[in-house]
């Protein structure tokens, strides 16, 4: 399940991306509507393709999303009134084992979750 669409800029320190909206299609979808928490999948996303990015992967190294820290939920569902969503997400620590981001997920006119999250690298390079 890929839910990012673009990445719209990127450098060593920070990636953000777009990404459509929810819609009825959504691999996330309960009920109705995608829950709020499911930000938490577009930042890891984000951080994949951003530690692809900074090693110059073909491949997505293997890790696993191992925590997530001080999210912060600002609704409960994503909203069904937009049309794009950002993400972005920023390095806060990475060594052999495993990497550390904040992220944040919003659409143009308000924010859906941010928080951190760390990823468990389960292969060496």
């Amino acid at each position: 399940m890929c839910l990012l669409d673009a990445v719209t800029k990127w450098d060593v320190h920070t990636i953000c991306c777009s990404a459509s909206a929810p819609d009825e299609r959504h691999p996330l979808l309960r009920n109705g509507k995608v829950p709020a928490i499911a930000a938490a999948e577009y930042a890891a996303q984000a951080t994949a393709l951003h530690g692809a990015l900074l090693d110059a992967a073909t491949a997505p190294r293997a890790g696993m999303l191992a925590k997530l820290l001080d999210v912060d939920v600002h609704r409960a569902w994503f909203p069904v009134n937009e049309k794009i969503l950002t993400v972005h997400a920023s390095l806060i620590s990475r060594t052999m084992g495993g990497c550390l981001y904040s992220f944040d997920v919003a659409t143009a006119h308000q924010p859906i979750a941010s928080g951190r999250l760390m990823v468990v690298f389960t292969s060496p390079t």
